[in-house]
């Protein structure tokens, strides 16, 4: 059983379907392939049931509502989940411009990382066939992409990738934006969130020889706009937890200087200032720009753990004591050694009178 999937979505690509598949496996024979169909009107769906049907190492979904580059990704990648085989999961488009020649390098690079991306933009990766002002375009968005999501990587924009199986479990697909192509850069920069190792392989990628591209100007500025939109919904639900936090933390800390401030003031001490002007900053802190209290809790809270420990050490020395006080009084009271031995009064401090012997020459042994 394979432990790869290649999922490629495809609308209307009948002219390189059957030539992709067949040059797919001869580089990567002991693989799957899962064709993601969007209902083309051009027949590509019939296309791949017939070569399903005479290899099972191919499989099609084809999908009759809510179509896009977005809603195919997600489907794919929950029906490549549902298979307990599948380690790897590697997408690539259905016209050529992405080369099934790297597949051994995306193969070999995933045992060692958690993402490993096909590149144009790094050493020895190059955009081929496109026109001068394609390729300053397509540099331009991933410069504005690279930019915005802060993410160091070259090549946001790439559509062929492979993920490790564990990574695609953690995204949670059905909170997915991008309903079009900007589900790449969507999975891409929430896994940059989740801090998963990426590496980035050289390729070449080629313009599309058969058939028609589907990306058009519009389709651009709903990417750029879904990019936008992604973006401030990820990053929001994920810190959303931590500024509630922070600001419970602001809040408390300016109620608590505050109370102490009017304490002050009531007593006629002029320090009242000090504490009042400070904690009406944390509070005005708390309310526009909680972020800023965060090394100020940290320190609060090392501060505090540290005093937790040694208040934790110091109680579990005086349990210690006042456990083992009382027992060693009592023996001493009653003149019991820990074996339960009693002392002789007329021999030495460290020699002790057995009980089982009568004899005068041995009734008496030394400790230690």
């Amino acid at each position: 059983m394979s432990k790869t999937l290649i999922m490629i979505p495809t609308y209307n690509e009948k002219e390189n379907l059957k030539g992709l598949i067949a040059e797919i496996f001869r580089y990567a024979n002991d693989i799957n392939i899962l064709v993601v169909d969007d209902s083309s009107p051009d027949g590509t769906g019939d296309i791949a049931d017939n070569i399903a049907s005479e290899d099972e190492r191919v499989s099609v979904l084809r999908r009759t509502s809510k179509r896009g580059r977005g809603y195919a990704g997600v489907d794919a990648f929950k029906e490549a989940l549902r298979r307990d085989s599948i380690s790897y999961i590697l997408e690539m488009d259905a016209d050529f411009s992405h080369d099934p020649r790297y597949i051994p390098e995306f193969l070999k690079e995933i045992r060692k990382n958690d993402i490993v991306i096909g590149s144009r933009f790094i050493k020895g990766g190059k955009d081929t066939d496109r026109s001068i002002l394609r390729n300053i375009l397509s540099k331009a968005v991933n410069f504005f992409i690279k930019k915005y999501l802060r993410i160091n990587i070259k090549d946001c924009s790439s559509g062929y990738r492979c993920f490790r199986r564990h990574v695609i479990e953690s995204l949670d697909l059905d909170s997915i934006v991008s309903k079009g192509p900007a589900i790449i850069e969507e999975t891409l920069y929430v896994s940059t969130l989740k801090k998963y190792k990426i590496k980035e392989i050289p390729i070449a990628f080629k313009d599309r020889y058969k058939g028609c591209t589907k990306l058009s100007f519009v389709k651009l500025l709903k990417v750029l706009l879904d990019i936008l939109i992604f973006k401030y919904l990820h990053l929001n639900g994920a810190a959303d937890k931590t500024m509630k936090e922070l600001r419970k933390f602001g809040f408390s800390l300016a109620m608590a200087l505050n109370l102490m401030g009017a304490i002050l003031f009531y007593r006629g001490k002029g320090h009242f200032v000090w504490f009042t002007g400070i904690g009406s900053f944390n509070l005005i802190l708390a309310i526009l720009c909680p972020g800023a209290l965060f090394s100020l809790k940290k320190m609060l809270d090392f501060i505090i753990f540290s005093i937790g420990r040694l208040v934790n050490f110091i109680s579990l020395a005086i349990v210690f004591y006042l456990i083992f006080s009382p027992i060693g009084l009592l023996l001493r009271l009653f003149r019991k050694d820990l074996l339960c031995q009693r002392i002789d009064k007329v021999a030495a401090s460290y020699w002790i009178k057995r009980k089982d012997n009568i004899s005068s020459a041995n009734s008496y042994e030394r400790m230690g």
